[in-house]
This record gives structure tokens, sequence and C-alpha cells, in this order.
């Protein structure tokens, strides 16, 4: 600092740069007492804005510890399960408001809640399509109604059966009168080797009859030769009239040996009468009782038959090398059966016992009987994950009293 009177008495340049000092010292003095009180602002602002800053600091880091966990889990979590569902009701098939509410769909739900498994349904039409995607890993599992055959076997894997099933064949309805003839038909059928029996004895004591009977003494010419036997289908003729108890008494034996044969017949024809009878009857009744004869593959012979591509009822047709037509679905084989353009369809049981229930009806009859015995499962890729826990989960739903009520409210006892 310089003194005043000092500063007087110096030069106008000197007093100006002392003032100039002086006021430059004021300056600073004034910036750093502005600096420390902007100091102690801020340090007031941090006190009060820290809290603040701390929770938001947590909710930063909350939201990225969140973020990193779901990205985690969206790569740890398997991805959803790809079902394939075959389209064929009661197994398998999607509403009109796309619901999935069929017998193996309802058991796969259960299976898969049972597994806590993620899944997503896929309606495939035809076998062939849901079979190459199988082993193509387009789908992971394939449910409805699949049954377990040799061919299959080589392409694919299957799971523990699911569903009872086979293969049996569906025909037109009949007529009452038509309807009669076919069950005494297939009745006699039965009857086949009594039948052959009685043929046989009835021609070997036609036979014997006309050989103890062409005796000279009774050759032409006599009084009573008209009524003798004179050639063995006179005799055949004579024990078919004997048998028949019709007993025109235009034959008669001559000899005692023929009228021994005679009385032997007679008794003998009673019994094979009765026998064809009573075993006739009986047949046709077991068969009204039981609701209609139990098909067979001889019933198949020279038919018009028809299966769905790649089916069961295909499958079992190649085996038995019956030739028959391939339709793309089992409604337009039962369309063309109701339309008499076929004379019967093979598929598997449930399935024709459905759709003949809900849609035909009025033109064809039910299935009668199983041609082959088979079972329907969950189908597979070979080799994969799932079998195993699959089966474990399906055991363990199939046992229980709340599945069997509910295939029960699908087919029945």
């Amino acid at each position: 600092m310089w003194p005043a009177q000092h500063l007087a008495n110096q030069p106008i340049g000197v007093r100006l740069t002392a003032h100039s000092a002086k006021q430059t010292q004021q300056i600073r003095h004034r910036r750093a007492l502005f600096v420390s009180h902007d100091i102690w602002q801020w340090r007031r602002l941090a006190k009060f804005f820290a809290p603040l800053w701390s929770a938001q600091a947590g909710l930063c880091a909350l939201l990225i510890s969140g973020f990193a966990a779901a990205a985690l889990a969206a790569e740890t979590e398997p991805a959803p399960l790809r079902v394939a569902v075959y389209d064929l009701e009661p197994y398998g098939g999607q509403s009109r408001d796309g619901l999935f509410n069929v017998a193996s769909v309802e058991l796969w739900r259960r299976v898969a809640e049972d597994r806590n498994w993620r899944y997503q349904l896929t309606l495939v039409p035809r076998m062939d399509d849901l079979l190459s995607g199988l082993q193509a890993n387009t789908y992971d599992v394939a449910i409805g109604a699949i049954t377990i055959t040799p061919e299959r076997l080589t392409r694919v894997d299957f799971s523990y059966p699911t569903h009872r099933s086979g293969v049996a064949a569906v025909f037109a309805k009949q007529t009452d009168a038509t309807s009669a003839l076919y069950e005494y038909g297939a009745a006699v059928s039965e009857l086949g080797p009594l039948l052959m029996a009685t043929i046989i004895f009835l021609t070997v004591t036609g036979v014997l009859m006309w050989w103890f009977e062409r005796s000279p003494a009774h050759s032409a010419g006599k009084p009573d030769s008209h009524s003798s036997v004179m050639s063995w289908h006179e005799g055949v003729y004579w024990a078919v009239v004997t048998m028949t108890t019709v007993g025109y008494g235009d034959k008669t034996p001559k000899t005692h040996v023929g009228r021994a044969i005679a009385v032997v017949w007679m008794i003998g024809s009673l019994v094979l009468v009765s026998l064809l009878t009573t075993s006739l009857i009986a047949r046709i009744t077991v068969s009204r009782v039981e609701g209609a004869v139990v098909t067979r593959v001889t019933d198949l012979a020279g038919k018009r038959l028809a299966a769905v591509s790649a089916s069961s009822g295909a499958e079992y047709l190649d085996t038995q090398r019956l030739a028959h037509q391939k339709f793309g679905s089992l409604a337009d084989a039962l369309n063309a059966l109701s339309t008499g353009k076929t004379d019967a369809v093979v598929n598997s049981v449930g399935a024709l016992q459905y759709l003949v229930k809900t849609r035909f009806a009025a033109a064809i009859a039910p299935p009668r009987g199983l041609l082959a015995p088979a079972y329907m499962a969950f189908a597979l890729p070979t080799n994969s994950g799932l079998k195993k826990p699959l089966d474990q989960a399906l055991t363990a739903v199939i046992a229980s009293p709340e599945w069997r009520s509910v295939e029960e409210s699908y087919f029945g006892q």
C-alpha cells in the first residue's frame, strides 16, 4: 500500500499504477469471497440432493440388474416345444374359434402341466407331412390319431401308448331284407365245416343205398322197379328227401341191407338237421344281440376298398395285399362310401366310430369289431431327449381316475 501523502508527491503515472494495483487486489478479494460463497452454496445443494442422487443411482442399478437378469433368463429359458396335432377327430382337430378341444390335446395339456413345458400347437392335416416334419426336426413331438405301426417305427420314435385302438372297416347301411340276408350268409359261412360234413354223409349214404339196391331182382321190368333206387343220383335224391323228412315215397329200399341203411340215415339225419338248425339260429341271435356280425378280412375280398393315405388302415391293407383307393382325409373316404363310389373304408376304429356317429349315421353302419388290434402314441424324432420324461408323465396321467373319466367322455366305456 502506498501512503496517501507519498502518492500525492509522486508523478501522475506512478499514482495511477498504485491505484490500479489497489483495485486489482480488491477485485481479487471479492472474487475469492464469491468463490467461497459459491462453494458454500454448492455444498448446501449437495447435502440437499444427496439422498435423491442416492435413490436415483439405486434405481438405475436396479433397472440395469433387472435388464441383465431378463436377458440372462431369455438366454437360458428353453424355447416352447413345437407340437404337431394330426387333424383327425376326436383325437386331434381345431374348432372354428381356433381352440384345440380334442382327446389327445387334453392328454398333452396334462402332460405339459406335469412337466412345466411351454409349447405351441400346429395343426397338420396330412400324416405324410407330420412324419416328414418329425424326421426333419420341424416338430418336437406329434400328437393325435397316430397308430404305432412297423412302417412308422422305421421313420420316427413313439412314446408310451396313449390310446387303445385298432384297424376296423365300415360299410354302407343295408335295407332290412339285405341286412337279414347278409347276417344269414355270415352265419352259414361260419357253419361251413358242419355243412360240409352233412353233405359228405348225405352223398355216402345215397351211394351206399344205390349199391345195395341195384340187385337184379329189382331190375327194370319188375313190378316194383319204378320205386327202387336204380342209380347213384337216385340214391342221393332219396337221402335228401329222407333227411328233410319230406317222405315222398317214390323211392324206397327193397333189400334188408338197404332198409337198415335207411333206418341209420333217418336217425343220423335228424341229429344233423337239429345241429344245423340250432347252430344257425344261435349264430343269428348272437349277432343281433351284439348288434352286428364281426367283420373279418375275408369280408373285404373282392370289394372296392378305400383308406386314407399313409394311415394305419392303408398300411393294414398293404400287408394283406388288398388293392384300395387312397384319399386325402377320412371324411373324403367316408363321403365316397356314402355315395356308393366304394364298398368299404378301413381306418382306425376310434376315428371311424366318431365320424360315422356325428356325420354319416344315416348312410354308413358303425364298425363291427376289429380287423387288427393296435395302440396309439405320441410320435417323436428318433433319439429325442423328450422320450424319457414324456413316458414318465404319460404313465402318471393315464393311470389317474380323472383322465379315465375324460377319455370316457370321448370314447365311452
